[in-house]
């Protein structure tokens, strides 16, 4: 009797469980989603394992530029943008859906033995490295000859390197970007987070119709974030006090 009843549980359990597709983003995005060893791995990696625990379903990472990505999700190629702020995406043709928030995204800027600024304008006249590209909204406001001037690079690990070598005095970087390289670079320990610029919630994306996973994860999410698990994982990535 027993044998039947696990039995019958199991396909029950299976004929739920679904596969889902997750949207990464190619190349280095440590400590989000990274390769080590021909094998992705990261944040975003050991949270969606947990999740497939907890609600039985598959997913499947999908690697691509952010742009590329943006179209995939638009038109319907893939089903969960994980890590990202509802204002972020506020603009694009599909929107989405969004779960519970269950982490922060901090952008900073981390100085090479920098004291902690009260004010930005502190930072006035100094060189500030910026991943070319990337967007600051309303603290570009602080961005001219007289205030704090841009040098734009290819990646967060070229202005890294640049910062050690005192040819930039700022980097503008997400914290757990640059704690993750601080972890992993005994050379970078001691950079300072200088000054926070924002700070963000972050959730997960759904195409709209996923409104069944959507409660599905947002149960999963509350479980992981009480039990302090998702506080665990991003301190195995960007904890560099050990």
């Amino acid at each position: 009797m027993k044998v039947w009843l696990l039995l019958l549980l199991f396909l029950a359990s299976s004929a739920f469980a679904q596969k889902y597709t997750v949207l990464v983003y190619h190349g280095a995005n440590p400590p989000y989603s990274f390769k080590e060893n021909d094998k992705v791995v990261g944040i975003f990696t050991d949270i969606f394992a947990r999740l497939a625990q907890l609600t039985g379903h598959e997913f499947e990472f999908v690697a691509t530029s952010v742009a590329r990505g943006q179209r995939f999700f638009d038109s319907g190629q893939v089903d969960i943008e994980p890590g990202v702020s509802m204002q972020w995406r506020i603009q694009q043709k599909v929107p989405g859906i969004y779960t519970i928030t269950y982490a922060k995204s901090v952008e900073i800027l981390l100085g090479n033995n920098a004291n902690t600024l009260e004010d930005v304008s502190q930072a006035y006249g100094s060189l500030v490295g910026r991943v070319r590209g990337y967007r600051y909204g309303a603290f570009e406001s602080h961005f001219d000859e007289d205030k704090l001037i841009v040098y734009d690079n290819i990646s967060e690990k070229e202005l890294l390197g640049q910062l050690a070598y005192g040819r930039l005095d700022y980097v503008l970087i997400g914290k757990d970007t640059a704690h993750y390289y601080m972890a992993n670079n005994p050379a970078y320990r001691h950079f300072k987070d200088a000054y926070i610029i924002e700070t963000a919630k972050v959730a997960m994306r759904l195409q709209p119709h996923l409104t069944d996973l959507k409660e599905q994860l947002n149960t999963a999410l509350t479980t992981m974030v009480n039990n302090q698990e998702i506080a665990a994982i991003y301190k195995k990535y960007t904890d560099y006090q050990h």
